[in-house]
């Protein structure tokens, strides 16, 4: 974490222009598509051959703070260089059904917490909610009660 010279003070803008920089292309963060959640997974981060830019897909939620941690989770597989590890062919055709197959470069989707892999993006993800409390005006200024400010 030390390496990755985040910005101080750390928000949801900073840390998502930062990892743009560090992959080095932009970065769209979505919400997941009913097929996709219908499918088990609650975040999705892909890259196709051929676009200039990664895309993040999430489950939606009315709550920021749940939003951002699974987008978190998916910049803590990009931080652990996780994108030498592929999704089955046929679970991405599930996932992305307008993309096609030989054109996606790497796809990684979290549906379960319980491989090493998983734990350790969600390590990191747990990681940069902190800092980015630490760093809050509010966590600053107010006590650290309530859901929000836990993560």
């Amino acid at each position: 974490m030390d390496a990755l010279g985040l910005p101080c003070p750390l928000t949801v803008q900073t840390l998502h222009r930062h990892m743009e920089g560090l992959r080095g292309k932009p970065i769209v963060i979505r919400a997941a598509s009913p097929a996709l959640i219908a499918s088990g997974v609650c975040g999705l981060w892909i890259a196709v051959t051929g676009e200039n830019f990664e895309r993040i897909h999430h489950v939606p939620t009315d709550s920021a703070v749940h939003r951002q941690q699974f987008i978190n989770h998916e910049f803590g597989h990009m931080i652990l260089r996780h994108d030498t590890v592929l999704v089955p062919s046929e679970r991405v055709a599930l996932l992305a059904p307008l993309i096609p197959l030989d054109s996606i470069a790497y796809a990684l989707s979290r549906s379960n917490f319980t491989d090493e892999q998983e734990a350790l993006a969600e390590a990191i993800g747990d990681r940069l909610a902190l800092l980015m409390l630490r760093d809050s005006t509010d966590a600053a200024n107010g006590p650290r009660t309530g859901f929000g400010r836990v993560l």
